[in-house]
């Protein structure tokens, strides 16, 4: 896909209203051109033009926050699960991925400590994507030190924390209320909308699921709203029109979406 990118952005172009809406686009996991969540793809997004990045957050053994998607590392050519293993035995492993056509190898798993100085050093805001940190989502302990963190790198200001837990934004809000949130509805968009809008949140939500009324509903409440994942053309003319404020990609760089 990633081959023929740059053609159908061109092919599309009619396609763009030329009222669009200019929604942020934010590296998906870092960017596609790398191992996911690793160094690697956060110092490749920045090259390619993002200004706000994705990292999953994960907290090992000995509470050390690092940027990974799942709980194990064996997708990635692994064998260890993150929670119950220390940053040292994490640090002895490494990292391979096959993405589209392509596959890059070599990568170690990077700390959320690390991210965030590759998105301060590269001036590009940081999205944090928090996965549980245990079964019992009132468990916020976690949620203190990663905001302490965050301020040690002198971040806040730009960073944004997403998270599908209403028990961990109501902690945020309550304990942080200066850290920007992001509540990732999705299929529950419509369930949650009152509970979101009443608290200010900009949401994140599955691109397949997000229609003219949706975007409509939620500007008029005077929030934003985040899609994902955008890797075509079509999809990008298609959100773009509706007026969407960020899209979430692993391809459509900003260089290559100037071309439209």
């Amino acid at each position: 896909m990633k081959n023929i990118i740059a053609s159908l952005l061109l092919a599309s172009s009619a396609l763009v209203s030329v009222n669009a809406s200019d929604p942020v686009m934010i590296g998906r996991r870092g960017c596609g051109y790398a191992v996911e969540n690793t160094a690697e793809a956060y110092s490749e997004g920045a090259r390619r033009g993002f200004t706000m990045m994705e990292a999953h957050v994960r907290a090992t053994a000995d509470s050390v926050f690092v940027t990974s998607h799942d709980g194990k590392t064996d997708r990635l050519g692994g064998h260890m699960k993150i929670a119950a293993s220390t940053i040292a035995d994490l640090r002895s492993e490494t990292y391979s991925q096959q993405r589209d056509s392509a596959t890059y190898s070599g990568s170690t798993i990077c700390t959320v400590g690390e991210f965030l100085d590759i998105c301060k050093e590269k001036g590009v805001a940081p999205l944090l994507h928090l996965k549980t940190f245990s079964k019992d989502t009132k468990d916020c302990g976690h949620l203190s030190p990663l905001v302490g963190l965050i301020r040690e790198k002198g971040m806040e200001g730009s960073c944004v924390i997403l998270t599908s837990e209403p028990d961990y934004i109501e902690y945020l809000m309550a304990t942080h209320p200066d850290i920007r949130l992001q509540y990732q509805a999705d299929a529950k968009w419509q369930e949650m909308f009152e509970w979101s809008t009443a608290r200010g949140l900009d949401v994140q939500i599955r691109a397949d699921l997000v229609d003219a009324d949706c975007v409509r509903r939620y500007h008029d409440a005077g929030v934003k709203v985040n899609v994902w994942t955008v890797n075509t053309p079509d999809e990008y003319s298609r959100l773009s029109n509706l007026g969407v404020d960020y899209m979430v990609t692993d391809y459509l760089s900003p260089e290559s979406i100037a071309d439209l």
